[in-house]
């Protein structure tokens, strides 16, 4: 039996049809599928596809370029989309958590992000895994047990990275065997040969976020010689077999002036990126460093142009961490929205908060969702009632070093301490100085007014006193559908 039983019987037949009409179809066909799937599916998830739905209907500029995508995508990747992102994640998934969260007493995250090795065949200046080799990767039976979990409790979408999720040996079968699953992998693109290039087409559960800092000097100063030229030929390859594929630009102080010009998102669009990720550079890692953070002057300016081209309509969607924190009801860690294994085993609140207190190899991911480490964060989610500033790492700093010290978590690499030692009052000032950009967006530009800010909305007991019954004011949980 499929998914879902046989009412996931019926959703993935009819999938498969859209899929195949969608390829060749407007926005308007694609308005009756998010409808359809709303109509069986419970909030917060509804209210989303029902915006989604209407936009398409609208014709609004992102939805078209979703069916621009469709119709450059391979037929199986089509198919993915529809039956393993959209119908298993929103019309299967999301009631099934909705259920389990009140059977567990726990609000569970949507999605899981999972490092299976820290090893890569780059080095890449500032990269928070580090320098290990083979020395940290989990087992194939570790990452299959992982997502297995994760289906039990209606997780269907995983996030992998590393180190180079291509360097690990069993990604491929990894796929493969969980095709009912949808997966967006963080890659530096070097390793995507052609047979794996076809291989991605065939299975269509996969799209590929390739690493890029800018045009060529900028992308091999940090990423090494030849890096670029390497991935305008995996974009090229993924283009050929209809594999998505989209961006992730870590912005630094260095690349900042690139990030800004019209020119690079000329490039991007150019080369059929179909969407972006911008990450902030984070001082992470083994020894971190503040020299490549962003200072809060350029995080302001960022903030402008990442939103001009979200807004665009030419890519598929854009999103800028940490400057769209009031898209996502400011962070998502901890198992509030997703949580990270990492290679050595241990589940960190997120992929930069390289702190943590339990492993999956002594507790299951429910235990963990429970743990009082995790409780603690969906407690006081979000850290400020301004969601400009979303991170506790950069923004709200002394909220995380309470964190790490009350829990006594474990630094994940060496040198990770620095983080709320040797660097808090650089961090405590970066976050005074960003608080002053912050206030002026948040209030001046007026986004307070249309994003409410719901403390402790992700801890059950707290989400059940203020919501009990009362479904659609959780729809206040939807923009994390956009």
């Amino acid at each position: 039996m499929p998914v879902g039983g046989l009412k996931g019987m019926v959703y993935h037949q009819a999938g498969k049809l859209v899929a195949s009409v969608v390829r060749k179809a407007d926005t308007q066909t694609f308005a009756k599928l998010l409808f359809t799937v709303s109509a069986f599916s419970k909030e917060p998830a509804k209210s989303g596809l029902k915006k989604l739905g209407l936009m398409a209907q609208e014709e609004h500029p992102m939805i078209k370029k979703w069916i621009e995508i469709f119709q450059k995508s391979s037929p199986k990747a089509v198919e993915k989309i529809i039956n393993n992102l959209i119908i298993n994640e929103f019309a299967i998934g999301e009631p099934l958590r909705q259920k389990l969260m009140h059977e567990h007493k726990v609000v569970l995250p949507k999605l899981g992000v999972i490092s299976p090795t820290y090893a890569c065949n780059l080095n890449c200046v500032g990269c928070y895994a580090g320098l290990y080799g083979r020395k940290y990767e989990l087992t194939k039976d570790e990452v299959r047990s992982v997502l297995k979990q994760g289906e039990e409790l209606g997780i269907y979408f995983w996030v992998i990275t590393g180190g180079e999720p291509f360097y690990w040996p069993h990604l491929m079968e990894i796929l493969e065997e969980f095709s009912e699953h949808y997966f967006m992998i963080y890659s530096n693109g070097i390793l995507i040969t052609e047979e794996k290039a076809k291989k991605l087409a065939e299975l269509g559960n996969a799209t590929i976020s390739i690493s890029v800092e800018g045009f060529e000097n900028e992308t091999d100063w940090r990423r090494g010689h030849g890096v670029f030229r390497a991935i305008l030929n995996t974009w090229d390859r993924l283009r050929r077999y209809g594999v998505p594929f989209g961006a992730s630009v870590t912005a630094t102080r260095m690349n900042h002036d690139i990030i800004m010009k019209d020119e690079f998102w000329d490039f991007l669009e150019e080369n059929g990126v179909e969407y972006v990720w911008i990450y902030q550079f984070m001082p992470v890692g083994q020894d971190p460093v503040m020299d490549l953070v962003p200072t809060p002057q350029q995080r302001y300016e960022r903030f402008f142009k990442t939103e001009q081209m979200r807004l665009s309509g030419r890519f598929a969607f854009v999103a800028d961490f940490w400057n769209h924190g009031f898209l996502t009801h400011g962070c998502l860690s901890a198992g509030a929205k997703y949580f990270h294994v990492n290679a050595k085993g241990y589940v960190e609140p997120c992929v930069f908060q390289q702190f943590a207190v339990d492993s999956i190899r002594e507790k299951t991911l429910l235990e963990i969702f429970k743990s009082p480490f995790f409780e603690a964060y969906k407690r006081a989610i979000p850290f400020s009632n301004n969601l400009f500033r979303p991170c506790p790492i950069i923004d709200n700093p002394k909220v995380f070093r309470a964190m790490v010290k009350n829990f006594n978590a474990i630094p994940q690499h060496e040198g990770s301490e620095k983080t709320i030692t040797e660097l808090a009052p650089e961090l405590d000032k970066l976050a005074e100085e960003w608080k002053k950009y912050a206030d002026k967006l948040w209030y001046e530009y007026g986004y307070v007014e249309r994003y409410p800010v719901n403390r402790g909305i992700y801890n059950y007991e707290t989400r059940m006193k203020r919501y009990a019954n009362k479904e659609e004011a959780l729809k206040v949980d939807k923009k994390m559908a956009l």
